[in-house]
């Protein structure tokens, strides 16, 4: 099984999908970035800032790694949606979702209106579509992302 992640039909990751993921991230806040790139994913690990009020200063936290897949691996990156009737690959991963729920959502919400075709596929194996995130992103309820796109 898959991580929880956004998968798409065609394989594709390059440096403009990258640059769009970014420009999503910070629109929502973030503000660090590090970014490496393998021969077969880019990494993009990413921190939002928070002021801690008891001594004045930035902290940085809920940090978000990222994965973008640049190859095809069979039953690796290969998800069949039977909701789609057809066959997805990774495109980008996310690595620890607990308590990043809304903050995911929120990057969801603006991913899915550039990239209408791609789904997002959870632990579970629930594959949400363009509309079932913005069902979602109207509920704004922390624990979407454990059930199914038929209960939002």
């Amino acid at each position: 099984m898959l991580d929880t992640g956004i998968l798409r039909k065609k394989v594709i990751a390059n440096k403009k999908d990258m640059e769009k993921v970014i420009n999503i991230l910070m629109s929502i806040g973030y503000t660090q970035c590090s970014i490496n790139d393998s021969n077969e994913q880019y990494r993009l690990i990413t921190r939002i800032p928070e002021k801690d009020n008891n001594i004045g200063k930035r902290v940085y936290s809920m940090y978000v790694r990222i994965f973008l897949v640049e190859m095809d691996v069979e039953r690796v990156y290969k998800f069949y949606s039977q909701r789609e009737s057809c066959y997805y690959y990774s495109h980008i991963l996310f690595d620890y979702i607990e308590g990043r729920e809304l903050i995911i959502l929120e990057f969801l919400y603006r991913y899915f209106k550039l990239f209408q075709d791609d789904i997002f596929l959870n632990e579970s194996g629930y594959v949400y579509t363009k509309e079932d995130i913005e069902k979602a992103y109207c509920n704004k309820d922390s624990n979407w992302i454990y059930n199914s796109p038929d209960v939002l």
